[in-house]
């Protein structure tokens, strides 16, 4: 399994994509730390935590991630040779969740590190009530869950979707409009759906819902598609 992992990271390592998401990654918690306190103004524990929270703004990013990836896997068919180097598709699919879950905990280290080397010392200034040890590790512990999470849930859609350009639309459609409609019909479903639990996972929890519960749902989310998605690709047949 050791060395399974091992070549799905060089997979990762050796393509551009990884690098062009994880810039983009550090560059929108940069944005967002910066636009988050200069232009907002945070006065509350609240606000202050939000505005350090790394991986609420960017766990969409790391799903599309995890998905482009997986669905690269079946765009430029370099499936097939991997499974004549590991014909058990269930270890070399779980593989590829490790590799890309790894990946995006070197993203969350990145993305931790400018997220309070920027902000902190923006933060010092600001009035109210200031951030305690507690909530700092709060933030980023649930910054580095939904980071990690988000890519291994997007490799097990785009494991399942196939299609590189379907599981992108469809992952934005899911994020930005249908978990909105159902948030109108009901706010107690919409708070155990994917979207909105990345985002308060990445924030550290909030008043609805703490970070251990709500890492909890996430994580059932994530191993719920990973079975099925293993599972589905291994009846497929390879092309």
């Amino acid at each position: 399994m050791r060395r399974l992992v091992a070549g799905e990271l060089i997979k990762v390592r050796t393509t551009r994509t990884a690098l062009g998401f994880g810039l983009a990654a550090v560059l929108l918690v940069l944005a967002g730390v910066l636009i988050s306190i200069l232009a907002g103004d945070p006065s509350t524990a609240d606000d202050k935590r939000t505005a350090l929270s790394f991986g609420s703004g960017v766990s969409t990013v790391l799903l599309l991630f995890g998905a482009v990836g997986a669905t690269g896997e079946f765009r430029h068919r370099t499936l097939a040779p991997a499974v004549l180097i590991a014909p058990d598709r269930v270890r070399l699919f779980l593989a590829r969740v490790a590799a890309y879950a790894l990946t995006a905990l070197l993203f969350a280290a990145f993305m931790l590190l400018v997220a309070f080397v920027v902000g902190i010392p923006l933060l010092s200034g600001r009035a109210g009530p200031g951030l305690t040890g507690g909530d700092y590790a709060e933030v980023a512990v649930g910054g580095v869950l939904a980071t990690v999470l988000a890519a291994a849930l997007g490799v097990a859609f785009g494991t399942l979707v196939r299609n590189q350009v379907g599981a992108v639309v469809g992952i934005l459609v899911w994020i930005t409009i249908l978990e909105s409609l159902i948030g109108l019909v009901s706010s107690d479903v919409v708070d155990e759906l994917p979207g909105v639990l990345m985002g308060r996972v990445g924030q550290g929890g909030d008043d609805q819902m703490a970070l251990a519960p709500a890492t909890l749902l996430l994580l059932g989310w994530t191993v719920a598609f990973c079975v099925v998605a293993a599972l589905l690709d291994r009846r497929r047949d390879v092309e």
